[in-house]
């Protein structure tokens, strides 16, 4: 997005001549510009023109509402503040401003970010929260060394699959947008620590384990009522399996299991009034649940999806190929889609490990969150997923035979799994 220098006639009618000069002074000699409660509506042209030595610019809670075209020739800045102005967009040279390592623009009116980020090889901050942000640019995955995003207060209704491609990202803030799910591929982020995704209107977190172990902030605004078993086992706090330790804010009340019952809605909203609906990710169509008599198999669509994923492998360049002699040309782009985005989980069972896209053999049991719930005698449900009912029952039966402290813990949680009615 582009934006509109500032005329010489808009900045003579804003800083005479002598202004200018004296701002100018300040900085002539100096690496750092601290320009904070100006009331600058606007840049000094000569600063780009003098200045381009500049390392450090601060221009906090002016008035600014656009930035130069030019302002990629402050090629030795590192630090840029911007917060609390009225910025709308960000000039596209702002992508030449290779050394830049800390970008902070919270607190203004954006309603983009420019693609032209991208070419910043050394940013490791990008602030913008508080913003009218609707969409993170998948083109901004590729920031390698971006460890600080903040994003929080826009409104963000989802977040890009590349963003795995931020492999040294450390700290995510989502906090106060739009958001209904997040990706999954944000488990594949190797020292990722921190997720906080406070006020959206999340129902579920992704079902698959995270490399990096992250800290999961979210409260009770969310319709994030129970966890998936794979995220409790990264989780859990001590020596102990029970109970785990995990910031909530008021997410999760004593009704969260009601009569042993747990009701599963399949794509469909939280219903209001009842803080034990369970809302699995919008990517399952369909669900078994039995652990006796005859296990019924996935369907074929299912079936056909995990055959062509288990032939899928990742070339040099970053994009997919098949390797099982499938022509990918002659995929329904249905199928496409779902294989792109990858697995909703993966199965439980030791030795397994079977993708799960659309179709899942479900167990609910329950856990206490943390050491005061578990003293008061608070469950919240947490959800085992499987590829089939087969392998819900072999886990089932394994950890009967074995002694180890989670298979203990297990057990007890799996002889009174709780019961499960579709609607």
């Amino acid at each position: 997005m582009s934006c509109d220098g500032v005329s010489g006639g808009a900045l003579k009618e804003e800083l005479n001549e002598q202004q200018v000069k004296e701002l100018l002074s300040e900085v002539r000699h100096q690496t750092s510009l601290h320009w904070n409660f100006r009331r600058l509506k606007s840049l000094p042209r000569e600063l780009l023109e003098e200045c381009s030595h500049i390392e450090q610019m601060y221009l906090k809670c002016n008035l600014l509402m656009n930035l130069p075209n030019n302002l990629g020739c402050l090629s030795h800045l590192t630090y840029c503040h911007l917060n609390g102005n009225n910025l709308q967009c960000l000039p596209d040279s702002i992508g030449e401003m290779v050394s830049l390592q800390v970008l902070d623009v919270g607190n203004n009116k954006l309603k983009a970010l420019p693609l032209t980020l991208s070419k910043l090889p050394s940013l490791r901050s990008l602030v913008a929260v508080y913003n009218q942000i609707t969409c993170f640019p998948a083109e901004l995955c590729c920031l390698q060394s971006l460890s600080l995003l903040m994003l929080s207060g826009n409104s963000l209704l989802h977040l890009p699959e590349a963003i795995s491609g931020l492999t040294g990202l450390q700290g995510l803030y989502i906090d106060h947008n739009l958001l209904r799910e997040l990706p999954r591929s944000l488990a594949a982020l190797p020292i990722l620590t921190r997720i906080s995704c406070c006020c959206n209107h999340l129902t579920h977190l992704p079902a698959v384990a995270f490399i990096s172990r992250p800290k999961f902030f979210f409260d009770n605004n969310s319709g994030i009522n129970y966890l998936p078993f794979s995220l409790v086992r990264q989780l859990r706090s001590g020596e102990t399996w029970n109970p785990v330790v995990m910031q909530t804010s008021g997410c999760f009340q004593d009704s969260a299991v009601v009569n042993n019952t747990v009701y599963i809605s399949l794509s469909r909203p939280v219903k209001s009034g009842n803080s034990h609906w369970l809302v699995l990710p919008p990517q399952i169509n369909t669900v078994t649940t039995s652990l006796s008599g005859s296990a019924k198999l996935p369907p074929l669509k299912e079936i056909c999806l995990r055959s062509i994923w288990s032939g899928k492998q990742r070339s040099r360049n970053g994009t997919w190929h098949i390797t099982n002699g499938i022509n990918v040309g002659l995929l329904p782009s249905s199928l496409c889609v779902i294989l792109e985005i990858g697995p909703v989980a993966y199965c439980e069972t030791p030795g397994c490990e079977m993708p799960i896209f659309t179709h899942t053999s479900i167990i609910v049991v329950t856990i206490s969150l943390s050491a005061k719930l578990y003293m008061e005698g608070s469950l919240v449900p947490t959800v085992m997923y499987f590829c089939c009912d087969s392998c819900a029952k072999q886990y089932t039966q394994s950890i009967q035979k074995m002694v180890d402290e989670f298979s203990l813990w297990l057990r007890g949680r799996l002889e009174c799994a709780c019961s499960i009615e579709l609607v």
